[in-house]
């Protein structure tokens, strides 16, 4: 009906519309559901309240009997068609015996399960737990079929039809409920049998390396015997140990192949239960992938000791290419002292392995008395079982069950701890052995490990085979349970219409979130642009950097310059001393020869003519030598101030690129305040369409009234109209002139308001909005969240 769909829907106003003309609210659709269903499905409490009251009130209308008959026979519609679609339908509310069970299984996985006494207790309280359920089985059918009689007798025909539709139906959900629960005990009962059989792998892997310690032992107790015997037919058998070490490695190659195509084979199932998961029932599910988690763990555990023996390979094949060391006699007592306590630590090792076996022994034996209890408290119990009973039961057997595999566990972790250690004992003994042995004794111990690595390799062949058949009864299995167990094509067809207008729904919004992200794009283009003339206006790094260089080559010019006129002048000194010293001599010279007066004169004009030449050439060269300096000073001077220049422009790109960084951040609060502007135009967008329609409400409310006034008006013409008629006239006059003058109103604020809105919208675009505008509309958006989450 109309009504469901807007309770599913959700939408308030069309369902109080939908009442108030006269819904019929206790109609039922073709899956036994109402109006009332749907409400609590879309999960509106409007809604909810509302069809509550009205149902309410439909019931105090009616007589008491039969709204009850009728919410009875819907309910077991609902029971008949099964769980909606968005919720499941809540679990059955739990009984004082319900707790009790549950507070058992608690209490038993709290500690620890070492005593064998606690198995006896679980079972007195698992036959008090049946004696109780019967008891009560006989109470409630002995209650329902009094209340039975005493209805049959108080009411009418129709109502005792009634109520045999409904026993009716109780019957056929009970059984249907027990044929369920006993599918789920035959599946436990499968579970653990498997379980059993894991349990017998484990046995005959421990009896299988026992025997290999024990080997082992034997061994090299004839190693230590046989040392000097055999030390001179080594030589001759290290080309056929070498021939066997080949094809072993050969072995072992084709032993990893069967086990990768047992894996490959493994995925392909795992891939196979994956894509049939979906169509299969979801308690069924759990143990499809406890089944596969086992077969895993068993190929885990051969592919554990293919690489075992894959790496005692290699160590022969290492001893066999680097050759053997010499033994130190003087460790031998302490070695063999060594020897004694590991033999003993092992011995030690596999009482404690024996030991857990039993305790599990013992386990699996309690596990199959239990199985053997239930099948027969089963076939007592069937029919009269109800579902709280089973499902109490069900839970204990859960607990005994998660007992058991903790203590699986927790043997599993024994075992793995004792492996380690006595491979720690192994190694330390094969040291020993090396220090002990010659190289007679050690390639006499490389071809009895060589056997044993044969006898390994048969050994995992045969695990490998039983794998594999392992693997193949899986398949036939889950075949077999996945065939008996899919999903009814009207519900596959349902969900397929689900996902179809699920992903309708996803595809509309990746066209929104596309069309927004090229708004936003287009944005960040624009703001790209911006920076880009900002970084033409502004000069560059790379730019600065070049006039750098430049101003440092011309200093180092110039510097090279100065180096060059020091260079000379220290030249033209060394002449002057020249030139001094050979003055020096002439006037030597002269005064050992005298020389005349007037030829001395000219002589010495000449000279002081060259000196004063020279006191001149001097000065110049001085001054050059200081204008040099001032002018390499200067330079200094330039590059210092180049340096400041580069520091202050480093200075003014770090500050730019600070604003940008602030733009940025503008921008991107432009952004969020854009959006909260969008979802406020939306808001307010339906906020003007409610307008409207209220404004249309009215204006149709005013043109009625005008329709009236003037009927009244044709009819107070045609007959005389009393004093009365025409007050109510002039009254409803008054009415619709201040309706039109609250229309008017109502229109220009409305039309302010757009006015105003669209301005600030504008402004918020081109990016011209004021401080306080920002503001105001932040506490607009802040106060409509508010609203929002209080609602």
């Amino acid at each position: 009906t109309a009504l469901m769909l807007a309770c599913e829907a959700g939408s308030l106003s069309i369902v109080e519309a939908l009442i108030r003309k006269g819904a019929d609210i206790s109609l039922v659709d073709a899956l036994g559901h109402d109006a009332l269903h749907y409400a609590k499905l879309s999960e509106n409490a409007g809604i909810h309240c509302l069809i509550l009251s009205k149902v309410s009130q439909d019931t105090d209308s009616k007589s008491p009997t039969k709204p009850k008959q009728h919410d009875q026979a819907s309910k077991l519609s609902s029971k008949r068609s099964g769980t909606p679609k968005k919720r499941k339908a809540p679990p059955p509310p739990i009984s004082p015996l319900q707790l009790s069970d549950l507070s058992s299984p608690r209490s038993a996985t709290s500690t620890p399960m070492a005593d064998k006494g606690k198995a006896f207790f679980a079972e007195q309280l698992s036959k008090e737990d049946i004696s109780t359920i019967q008891q009560d089985n006989k109470d409630r059918l002995s209650d329902s079929t009094a209340g039975a009689d005493s209805l049959l007798d108080i009411s009418s025909e129709t109502e005792q039809q009634d109520l045999l539709l409904l026993l009716q139906a109780k019957i056929a959900s009970l059984t249907l409920h027990n044929k369920e629960l006993q599918d789920k005990l035959q599946e436990k009962a499968f579970k653990e049998a498997e379980i059993d059989t894991t349990l017998d792998s484990y046995h005959s892997t421990q009896t299988e390396f026992d025997q290999s310690t024990d080997k082992r032992g034997e061994v090299s107790a004839e190693e230590k015997n046989a040392s000097s015997s055999n030390a001179t037919q080594v030589h001759g058998e290290a080309s056929n140990n070498e021939l066997k070490v080949k094809q072993l490695c050969n072995d072992l190659k084709e032993v990893q192949k069967k086990l990768d195509n047992s894996e490959a084979k493994r995925k392909h199932l795992e891939i196979q239960l994956q894509s049939r998961a979906t169509e299969i029932i979801h308690f069924n599910s759990s143990e499809v992938s406890e089944n596969g988690s086992d077969l895993s763990q068993k190929l885990k555990e051969t592919q554990s000791r293919y690489e075992e023996a894959m790496k005692e390979v290699l160590n022969v094949q290492k001893q066999m290419k680097l050759g053997l060391v010499a033994s130190d006699s003087k460790d031998v007592p302490s070695d063999l002292q060594e020897l004694s306590v590991t033999c003993e630590e092992i011995e030690v090792l596999k009482e404690e392995l024996k030991k857990a076996l039993e305790e599990s022994e013992s386990y699996k034996e309690k596990v199959r008395e239990l199985e053997g209890k239930l099948e027969e408290r089963e076939r007592n119990t069937v029919s009269k079982m109800s579902v709280e009973e089973c499902e109490a039961i069900k839970n204990s057997y859960c607990s005994v069950i998660e007992n058991i595999n903790q203590e699986k566990a927790l043997l599993i972790e024994r075992y793995r701890e004792g492996q380690e250690e006595i491979k720690r004992l192994q190694d330390k003994l094969r040291n020993q052995m090396q220090r002990e042995t010659g190289e007679g004794e050690r390639k006499e111990a490389m071809g009895r490990m060589i056997d044993e690595l044969n006898r390994q390799v048969s050994e995992l062949s045969r695990l490998y085979k039983e794998a594999q058949t392992e693997l193949e009864e899986y398949k036939k299995r889950t075949l077999e349970g996945a065939s008996s167990e899919y999903i009814p094509r009207l519900e596959h067809e349902k969900l397929m219409e689900v996902t179809n207008s699920l992903k309708d729904k996803a595809q509309d919004a990746l066209s929104e979130m596309k069309a927004e992200y090229t708004k936003v794009f287009n944005e960040v283009t624009q703001l790209k642009r911006l920076a880009d003339t900002q970084k033409q206006n502004s000069v560059t790094i790379t730019e600065h950097l070049q006039v750098v260089t430049a101003l440092r080559s011309a200093a180092k010019e110039l510097e090279e310059e100065v180096n060059e006129l020091k260079e000379e002048l220290l030249a033209k000194e060394s002449e002057v001393q020249s030139l001094q010293k050979k003055l020096l001599e002439e006037k030597a010279a002269v005064s050992e020869a005298m020389v005349p007066r007037a030829s001395y004169e000219k002589l010495q004009s000449s000279f002081q003519g060259e000196v004063n030449g020279l006191s001149s050439k001097l000065k110049d060269l001085v001054k050059e030598k200081e204008s040099l300096f001032s002018d390499a000073a200067r330079l200094r001077n330039e590059v210092f101030q180049i340096k400041g220049e580069r520091e202050s422009i480093q200075a003014v790109v770090e500050a730019k690129e600070q604003e940008m960084n602030g733009l940025v951040r503008k921008y991107r609060q432009a952004q969020e305040d854009l959006l909260e502007m969008k979802r406020h135009s939306e808001s307010s967008s339906k906020l003007e369409e409610d307008k409207d329609k209220k404004i249309n409400e009215m204006s149709k409310e005013v043109s009625k009234l005008k329709d009236a006034l003037n009927s009244l008006s044709q009819l107070s013409y045609s007959t005389g109209m009393p004093k009365r008629q025409s007050q109510q006239l002039e009254v409803l006059q008054q009415q619709v002139k201040q309706l039109q003058s609250q229309l008017a109103e109502t229109k220009k604020q409305h039309q302010e308001i757009v006015s105003v809105y669209r301005m600030h919208l504008l402004y918020a675009v081109q990016g011209q909005m004021d401080e306080d505008v920002q503001k105001v509309l932040k506490q607009i958006l802040t106060m409509c969240k508010s609203q929002s989450q209080k609602k």
